[in-house]
């Protein structure tokens, strides 16, 4: 029997973490090591890629639907509100199940190494830990800052204490560990995964007609869907601005509309949707929601937005510059570390829409300078974020582990 490796899901969609985790499932596998997924996942777009490389395990038990705990950074409600001490009570029990979840599956599966995905399931670790089966973990993004710090600080030496290893996206990831002397090793920053792109395999016309888009308009994309920390309103503002000014721009935006939620999400969403109404009463933007291959609208797109109201990594960023597309970004502080202004993309400063406007309208009035950044970016990505040489990195990390 080969080694066997059990990676713990923390995603119930198909978001950033998971397409990262897919490379990480299949890199495994070509290591020949046996793959589980303990998933939350009910979609079958969501599952599918996994299903390919990897056995899937149903983590739903009873009513528990995901034992995703809210500790991410986006979480600001204070303990002492309603919301905010009904959600401490909930990650309670989700730490409480999750826990009892993961042994279970440890014990019935016998992994020889346990893959968390990201922090807010750290309740498998320490399952891990409880079971004496390493278990390793991968960072994606910023903790909570919570209102005394307390549970940030105890996630943190949760982390550190039941990790024999920790893979962190990006420095920023890393350093909020704050780890001490001892642990220093453990921790280590390893670039997302981007794929080396080739020679398209479909049409670019034919992809185009697929997304609804003529062959002859310039495409001016965002990934993130309707969400307020990835800035849409911000994007459909600029988009505004610009039509009035350029003809033949078509506007794109991907992913998950986020209409559900508390008073402050709906508001969002409304207000997102009013600029989305007019910019369609001219055909000038396409809403495509979730689609199953993102790469593929980034291949045929000129310019690729990046307009987060938050600071955290931007998968499109890096995923646009493996195509050769020039960028444009807020300048939260992961993209002024990830961007150079002006030689592999263009900063502007967050929820400026005025700004962002004025980039895009360069970048479509300077096909000189799109080659330039676009051509800059491709090296960069391909120095910092190849998929396969990240991948093979943590996968040797993991199995030298099991050596010593």
């Amino acid at each position: 029997m080969g080694k066997r490796v059990l990676f713990v899901d923390e995603d119930q969609g198909r978001h950033g973490s998971t397409v990262s985790m897919e490379y990480l499932v299949r890199g495994f596998r070509l290591q020949g090591y046996d793959v589980f997924v303990l998933t939350w996942k009910t979609e079958p777009q969501a599952r599918a890629k996994l299903e390919e490389h990897a056995t899937l395990i149903d983590g739903v038990w009873g009513p528990v639907t995901t034992i995703t705990m809210c500790v991410h950074f986006v979480y600001t409600d204070s303990p002492f509100s309603v919301r905010g001490f009904l959600m401490i009570v909930k990650d309670v029990i989700k730490f409480i199940t999750g826990l009892v979840i993961v042994m279970k599956t440890i014990r019935s599966i016998r992994p020889d190494v346990v893959y968390v995905n990201e922090y807010s399931a750290v309740q498998a670790s320490l399952a891990a830990w409880f079971m004496g089966v390493p278990s390793v973990m991968h960072i994606r993004s910023l903790m909570l800052k919570g209102t005394f710090g307390f549970r940030k600080y105890a996630l943190t030496r949760l982390v550190l204490a039941c990790n024999r290893k920790v893979f962190a996206i990006t420095a920023r990831e890393a350093s909020q560990l704050r780890p001490g002397v001892g642990d220093r090793h453990k921790v280590n920053v390893v670039g997302e995964f981007v794929p080396k792109i080739g020679t398209l395999d479909a049409d670019p016309d034919e992809i185009r007609r697929r997304f609804g888009m003529s062959s002859s308009a310039k495409i001016v994309a965002m990934l993130g869907g309707i969400q307020e920390i990835k800035g849409s309103i911000d994007f459909l503002r600029a988009a505004r601005f610009v039509a009035a000014r350029s003809p033949n721009v078509k506007f794109v935006i991907a992913g998950k509309d986020f209409s559900n939620g508390n008073s402050k999400v709906r508001e969002y969403y409304s207000e997102c949707m009013k600029v989305v109404d007019d910019l369609r009463t001219g055909d000038l933007i396409r809403m495509l929601g979730n689609i199953s291959n993102p790469l593929d609208l980034i291949s045929v797109s000129d310019i690729v937005v990046s307009p987060s109201s938050q600071s955290h990594f931007s998968r499109p960023v890096v995923e646009a510059w493996a195509h050769a597309k020039p960028v444009v970004a807020a300048r939260t502080e992961h993209m002024a570390d990830l961007i150079a202004h002006d030689v592999d993309g263009l900063l502007y400063a967050v929820r400026d829409s005025e700004e962002c406007g004025k980039a895009i309208l360069r970048l479509l009035q300077d096909e000189r300078l799109c080659r330039k950044l676009g051509e800059a970016g491709k090296k960069k990505s391909f120095v910092g974020f190849d998929a396969e040489r990240n991948t093979r990195k943590i996968v040797d990390a993991c199995t030298m582990l099991l050596l010593t």
